[in-house]
């Protein structure tokens, strides 16, 4: 490439770093504003109404990416989309606006999921190792997110991160047409194994959601301190990073075999939340659980083709958003019990997907 060319490169796979550093810092900032949202509009079981209406907006979005031709001017609308909804929230009197605020997150952050983990893999010819250090600015937003809302007052928070997606939307600016790619794999096999992988991503990242966004509300309940329980939020996406960098080889060795191992040692994690004093180990759940996307993302591509990875973040969707909403109808002191089955359900669909593709 040309000097241009490379700058051009460069840019773009900033953007997308970026990009995904706003995913990531979307979806861990609920877990630290839910409280504050209840203090300041009063609001209890409506809350699901957030987690719907993302839903909605999340599988427009995802129907609208998978069907792209181009991504310029799509995906810097899409950063744009999540900046508006970002500031609506920031600005908004009263529930009503966050809850529209929802609709507006959920298509940009489908729409900039779905390309900028695509985009890196063209840029680059298909080095999985780019994807996964790109991958990386997924849990740095997730990390800071939480200490952002409980650092700064929440509405000024949700304007730092509505800057942070304008400035993505400018380096993603004329991101190219995207790519088709080959199908892969046999038509009978990924007949049987497609429904266990959805219900495999539907469970874990229901995990990821679940554990991030009520973990703080369940530990409030028990009492700690609000700027404790922040910081621990922060660990929960500390964990999950270093785990999705730290573990890849270990996993990449037998991935279904020794994810489902890893995902036991995490339903082991969850048993602390009955016990007052050891709840504030749930950050542990992210390191166990961290490997599970980019080995199912792979898993689908290679035995189900790219067309499977739109059924993927569908199946995405409905664990990020349906599950959580259920969620908030729970009342506090049922939320450990909820946990942990959610936690059970993810090791039960990975032993089965392990054992029906080992069959």
């Amino acid at each position: 490439m040309n000097p241009l060319e490379n700058s051009l490169r460069l840019r773009l796979t900033w953007g997308s770093a970026l990009g995904l550093f706003m995913t990531g810092a979307i979806s861990a900032a609920v877990g630290a504003v839910i409280p504050q949202w209840q203090a300041e509009f009063g609001v209890g079981p409506e809350l699901a109404w957030y987690f719907n209406l993302f839903f909605v907006g999340a599988l427009l979005g995802i129907f609208l990416a998978s069907r792209m031709r181009r991504r310029h001017p799509w995906l810097p609308l899409a950063l744009l989309a999540e900046g508006l909804g970002l500031l609506l929230i920031a600005l908004t009197p009263w529930m009503g606006g966050v809850f529209g605020a929802a609709l507006l997150l959920g298509l940009g952050v489908a729409v900039a999921n779905f390309h900028c983990n695509a985009l890196p893999l063209e840029l680059y010819r298909g080095q999985l190792a780019v994807l996964y250090r790109v991958n990386t600015a997924f849990g740095v937003g997730a990390v800071l997110s939480p200490l952002l809302m409980v650092g700064l007052p929440w509405r000024v928070g949700y304007g730092v991160l509505a800057l942070v997606a304008l400035a993505a939307a400018a380096l993603l600016w004329r991101a190219p047409a995207a790519q088709p790619r080959p199908e892969a794999g046999s038509p009978k096999r990924p007949s049987a194994l497609l429904p266990l992988v959805l219900l495999a991503v539907v469970s874990y990242v229901a995990v990821e959601l679940v554990v991030s966004s009520f973990s703080g509300l369940y530990l409030r309940h028990l009492g700690y301190d609000p700027r404790w329980v922040g910081v621990l939020l922060s660990l929960y996406w500390v964990g999950l990073t270093l785990g999705r960098w730290l573990l890849a080889e270990f996993v990449a060795a037998r991935p279904l075999a020794r994810l489902t191992g890893l995902h036991l040692g995490a339903l082991l994690v969850a048993l602390c939340y009955f016990v007052p004093s050891l709840a504030w180990l749930f950050p542990l759940l992210g390191f166990w659980v961290a490997p599970t996307f980019p080995t199912l993302y792979a898993f689908t591509e290679r035995y189900v083709g790219y067309g499977g990875l739109a059924l993927l973040f569908y199946a995405a969707a409905v664990g990020s958003n349906l599950i959580p909403a259920a969620f908030a109808l729970l009342p506090k002191a049922a939320l450990a019990p909820g946990m942990l089955l959610v936690v059970a359900w993810m090791v039960g669909m990975t032993y089965l997907l392990w054992r029906k593709s080992e069959a």
